[in-house]
């Protein structure tokens, strides 16, 4: 059976916590394939930063290509960044994109694991369509920092989902402390030097190029 990662979101911008929380998704699972899949109208954010989803789509494209040549654990990564999300009019519910994944990579022969970070999983149960959605897939947790401070919460929720049946797993991934806001943030106030940090360097560049984030000159 084939193991089918799915790590959706914002990426506003794609920066290197997102890639390194997908690197490590992909080889803890022994994943066959991983799709990228930024959200189009994202039901749980609004889109900061006047970005368009096909310039987000962008971001993610250039920061992933280079995993086509190297490998994981098990052979060379195959990465993908979706667009499925893209091509449909309103909000991107994940029920949806699943539903329509599941069509394309049917139950009897794949295994969808769905990443989502704890902070998004704490608010689950208030997720359109999460029963059924929680059967489509197995929900795979990061934490997204290194303090745990919600490790608790999501532990109980986890058991509470387990005990009703669902597979929930837990990446136990490498913290990342900063959040795409806080980079738009030090982008607009010219905070360039600390960015090579946070910022593959082709993301980087394609940021500074097309001058995005940047506070129209009066």
């Amino acid at each position: 059976m084939n193991k089918i990662g799915v790590f959706g979101g914002t990426f506003n911008p794609v920066h290197k916590g997102h890639e390194i929380t997908a690197i490590e998704f992909y080889n803890k699972f022994n994943l066959d394939k991983l799709l990228i899949i930024p959200a189009n109208i994202p039901p749980h954010k609004k889109n900061d930063g006047d970005i368009s989803p096909q310039c987000r789509f962008e971001m993610c494209r250039i920061c992933f290509d280079k995993y086509k040549n190297l490998q994981g654990n098990h052979g060379y990564y195959n990465i993908e960044v979706s667009d499925i999300e893209m091509k449909k009019d309103g909000v991107s519910y994940t029920f949806d994109t699943l539903t329509t994944l599941r069509e394309v990579y049917p139950s009897d022969s794949n295994l969808i694991y769905f990443l989502v970070g704890s902070d998004m999983f704490l608010y689950l149960e208030y997720w359109h369509k999460y029963k059924e959605l929680l059967k489509m897939c197995v929900f795979t947790v990061a934490f997204r920092n290194e303090n745990g401070k919600d490790r608790d919460e999501v532990f109980r929720l986890r058991g509470k989902l387990m005990d009703q049946g669902y597979k929930i797993e837990l990446l136990d991934n490498s913290a990342f402390e900063i959040s795409s806001t806080e980079l738009r943030e030090k982008i607009k106030d010219n905070e360039v030097g600390g960015l090579p940090d946070y910022l593959s360097p082709e993301v980087l560049n394609y940021i500074k190029e097309r001058k995005i984030y940047v506070l129209q000159q009066k």
